[in-house]
């Protein structure tokens, strides 16, 4: 292997373990929790508001995978931490980088940004560390989701932000416990006690449909309520409905393990659309 080739490589696996999709999806989550039902703008303090979704994002990423390397050598031995492609003394200094610039930058935003952003992080270490194998884990997980949106409706004093971060919570829960269902085997060997570990795997596909299936229901809310307007509606029936409806057949099918990572990412290519029916709108 080359010396260009290796740093390559040596790059993409730190940027792996940030996820930076996700943390981009985060950014422009606050984005859409300051723009819902408004003109679009693009102010220094909408711009620092979302880079510091993005960071906050990372934090949660960094300390996850920290806290998961057992866990991981096992369902996931090629990750970054467990196949030996990073250092873990250099993504504790990433994930401490993190937290102190989302936490710096959020105090020059005003008080109620930055208890947003510390409640945020105190979650996120919560959770990796106490909360993740638990029952009460997806739950944590969808809430920090919807708080990016809240954060950026606070930022631009738009109350509006609850609609897309109760969107969030309804969407998140889902990929939350069909990652779970991906991930029993390690999780019951190392004593976790998850939705699809205590029901089993057909009650938590079920459970998911069921989040899927109220988020169709609320979806037109928006609509219906004269807050967004018609290309909105548009995107969503042409865009989200598909891919949820596509989804909720499979749960309910009781799919395969192999099906898992699809519904996955379906569920991901989902928020997408409806971030974009939002900012569209």
């Amino acid at each position: 292997m080359t010396l260009n080739a290796y740093f390559v490589e040596y790059v993409v696996a730190y940027l792996h373990i940030i996820r930076p999709v996700n943390c981009i999806i985060t950014s422009i989550s606050v984005l859409v929790g300051a723009w819902i039902a408004r003109q679009i703008t693009l102010s220094s303090t909408l711009v620092i508001a979302a880079l510091i979704g993005f960071t906050v994002c990372a934090f949660g990423n960094l300390i996850n995978d920290i806290k998961d390397i057992e866990i991981d050598r096992i369902n996931n031995p090629m990750r970054p931490l467990p196949s030996g492609k990073v250092k873990k003394n250099i993504i504790w200094f990433m994930a401490f980088a993190c937290m102190v610039i989302s936490s710096t930058a959020s105090f020059f935003l005003g008080r109620i940004p930055f208890l947003i952003v510390i409640a945020a992080l105190v979650m996120l270490i919560f959770y990796s560390v106490f909360l993740k194998k638990t029952v009460f884990g997806n739950i944590t997980v969808a809430l920090i989701a919807g708080l990016s949106f809240i954060f950026g409706g606070v930022v631009s004093s738009n109350m509006l932000a609850v609609i897309p971060a109760i969107f969030a919570i309804l969407i998140h829960m889902p990929r939350e416990i069909v990652k779970d269902v991906m991930d029993m085997k390690g999780d019951r060997m190392t004593g976790a006690v998850t939705i699809p570990i205590m029901l089993g795997p057909s009650r938590a596909y079920s459970i998911s449909a069921i989040f899927l299936g109220l988020l169709c229901l609320v979806l037109p809310i928006p609509y219906i309520a004269g807050m967004l307007g018609t290309a909105y509606i548009i995107i969503v029936l042409a865009g989200a409905y598909p891919l949820l409806g596509y989804m909720i057949w499979l749960l309910l099918r009781k799919p395969p393990a192999t099906t898992l990572p699809l519904i996955s990412n379906l569920i991901k290519a989902s928020m997408i659309v409806g971030l974009l029916a939002m900012i569209i709108s």
